[in-house]
């Protein structure tokens, strides 16, 4: 380079602003890798190679966009007191200024090349009028809480994430689903169990994102293909809300949910749970013992965290110790020591558990039995003297005890000290203001329409936001076990058995209470189909391929004698005490004969025939009448209706073995030629 290059490089920088490697490098006079190479040596400040240089993704979070374009500085590096950035001209002291009071830590330059530095740059920062393109749009469509103040120069990354979590609150959500896609990520709440997609984020975005969060909820940010588990809390209008968070490593990146609890929820009692009155006086009695097992059960989201906290509420009575294990602490009960489960420090469930025992508690919540050795602590806790609560996912009451047995526990440690056991699902309210009667075309196939009023989603409107649905109410079966129960579950009854004798004893599933909701017009038959879709899809095969016959009549005594005649006959039996028990029984468990009386409270067998003859699923199953209505007009309306046979009360015992095989023999063609 002559000497007067240099001089023309010197007022083109003077011109142009411009530090004088740079315009030596616009001129062509020197090679750029030369230029800086030479500026390192003279300044003795290190020359970075940024393809080269890994970047730290905590250090990109701790300059926002703005202060890193206006300064031409990326954010390399950081630890508790420094952090180190690279620059082309790392010499203006506002650059060091900017970068300090944004990261809170002593700012440190690196010398870098322009060109690489600009690459750099929009590799690791998102485009910033994307995200704030997303962020405008995102507010202009949804009425966004104040979240707790943040800073003035907070970065479009750390705004957005803000939003996501404040936006989830507002709108309810119990979870926030953020899904990698090759094209960006997937924004998801899921409200009144639904999943519902709110928006997508620019694929440039994504990484910071995913940071952002760990960083939040204290996860490791290095680590991205291992699941990680975390946990932060935030204040949105004044309430300091916990959130939950769990990153796990898919094709596309790691895919994030956050689980938002609402701590200051208000503590809701067992009264106020939504159950039927016959279920809280159940619990209510089961709660009111000295010592025994009570289990509530359902799979993830289904309520059974607040059902806990509503039988802590009712045990806070001042007069006993009461304890809970949990993890974690979801919300802070005054008069129960609560005590959160650290399985990095030592304190797991087991762990905990063994050291509360030795404080003498009166009762003993368990968040959740999660393994064998969980289990035998708490079964030998119900066992003596102790009242347990605790929780398992489990699909129903009978599920949960032969999961008991599964995990280790003695059948009859079960049958001595298991209380009660509360299964449960939440189903969706139609909203009252635009549903409408479940009639017309659109109406769910049922027969039971033909004897109830019931209600379907409207079109929707502003209240439900056009969903035709809003909040949920809970579908509870709350199982005590009867002297017999216990006998037979002391035994080894399987679960298949103790769901068949739960029907003998009058004891009520989840899907009947579901279906009085569906009657009331509470919810929806699609709804209860959505929710309860394992119970409906399959019936309960009958052991060793026995003939079912389910006997509907509100006389128990009648029962019981007919399914005493029918079982020394070998067939396995049913029972049902009305027509609607009868209907549902028969949706559910495809019984292969049906013996029914006439006079019947609530639904009677003359609704209840016409409404199985009238849907096409049940057509085929044969229908016996047994009945104290006698005469030929009597019989000639229920042969009208489509009965098979005809039986009046009393009736001998041989003669109606005698019509039962009778009407299967005439049905089997039938069943063969379909």
């Amino acid at each position: 380079m002559t000497a007067g290059e240099f001089h023309a490089a010197i007022r083109f920088a003077e011109h142009q602003r411009v530090p004088l490697p740079d315009a030596l490098v616009a001129l062509s006079y020197v090679p750029e890798e030369a230029a800086y190479e030479a500026l390192s040596t003279a300044s003795d400040i290190p020359l970075v190679d940024l393809e080269a240089t890994p970047v730290s993704p905590l250090a990109i979070l701790l300059v926002p966009e703005r202060v890193a374009r206006r300064h031409g500085a990326l954010p390399i590096a950081e630890d508790d007191r420094t952090l180190t950035y690279a620059s082309s001209h790392p010499f203006a002291a506002e650059t060091d200024q900017d970068v300090s009071f944004a990261s809170g830590r002593h700012a440190r330059p690196l010398l870098a090349r322009p060109s690489q530095l600009t690459i750099a740059i929009d590799r690791y920062y998102p485009r910033l009028s994307d995200v704030e393109q997303l962020l405008a749009r995102f507010r202009n469509r949804i009425d966004t809480p104040q979240t707790a103040a943040r800073p003035r120069n907070a970065s479009p990354i750390v705004d957005l994430c803000d939003q996501i979590v404040a936006t989830a609150i507002a709108a309810h959500a119990s979870d926030v689903h953020i899904e990698p896609l090759i094209s960006g990520a997937l924004v998801r709440y899921r409200i009144d169990g639904i999943l519902e997609t709110v928006f997508t984020v620019p694929h440039e975005a994504v990484p910071q994102m995913t940071n952002r969060f760990k960083v939040m909820g204290q996860a490791n940010i290095a680590v991205r293909q291992k699941p990680q588990d975390g946990a932060f809390s935030v204040s949105v209008d004044g309430r300091d809300i916990f959130v939950r968070l769990s990153t796990i490593p898919t094709v596309h990146g790691e895919n994030i949910v956050l689980r938002v609890i609402d701590s200051e929820h208000r503590l809701v009692t067992i009264d106020a749970l939504g159950y039927e009155p016959e279920a809280v006086d159940t619990l209510r009695r089961a709660l009111d013992r000295p010592d025994g097992l009570v289990l509530v059960t359902g799979p993830t989201g289904c309520g059974k965290t607040s059902t806990l906290y509503a039988a802590l509420a009712h045990l806070r009575d001042g007069r006993r110790s009461v304890v809970s294990v949990e993890d974690p602490v979801e919300r802070r009960i005054d008069g129960v020591n609560q005590i959160p489960v650290n399985v990095a420090a030592g304190n797991t469930f087991a762990a905990v558990l063994k050291s509360v025992l030795r404080q003498d508690p009166n009762v003993l919540m368990v968040g959740e039995i999660r393994d064998s050795e969980v289990a035998q602590i708490v079964g030998q806790a119900a066992y003596t003297g102790h009242l347990v609560l605790s929780s398992m996912h489990t699909g129903d009451a009978a599920s949960a005890m032969t999961r008991l047995v599964n995990l280790g526990l003695e059948p009859f440690k079960i049958a001595e000290s298991l209380t009660a056991i509360v299964a449960q699902r939440l189903v969706r309210r139609l909203c009252p203001a635009c549903r409408v009667p479940a009639a017309g075309p659109d109406r769910s196939p049922s027969p039971l329409h033909l004897v109830t009023s019931r209600m379907r989603p409207g079109r929707g409107c502003t209240e439900c936001k056009m969903t035709g649905y809003i909040d949920r109410v809970p579908v509870a079966e709350v199982f005590t076990p009867t002297d017999a129960m216990r006998v037979a579950i002391a035994k080894g009854i399987t679960a298949l058995e103790l769901k068949e004798l739960m029907k003998v004893e009058g004891h009520r599933s989840m899907r009947e209470v579901a279906m009085r909701l569906v009657d009331e017009g509470v919810t929806s038959l699609e709804e209860v189909n959505r929710v309860l879709a394992d119970d409906a899809a399959q019936p309960v095969q009958s052991r060793n391929n026995k003939k079912r016959v389910l006997v509907v009549d509100d006389d128990r005594m009648i029962r019981m004698l007919v399914r005493m005649l029918l079982q020394r006959e070998g067939y396995d039996v049913l029972e049902a005490q009305n027509g609607r028990e009868g209907i549902d029984m028969v949706l559910t468990q495809r019984p292969d004969l049906l013996i029914s009386d006439l006079i019947m409270p609530d639904v009677d067998g003359y609704q209840m025939l016409t409404a199985l003859r009238s849907e096409g699923s049940c057509a085929l199953i044969p229908v016996m009448v047994l009945t104290a209505e006698s005469g030929p007009e009597v019989q000639k309306t229920v042969l009208a209706l489509g009965a098979d046979d005809y039986l009046v009360k009393p009736f001998d015992a041989d003669v109606l073995l005698k019509r039962v095989r009778s009407v299967f023999a005439r049905r089997a063609p039938l069943a063969l030629a379909s």
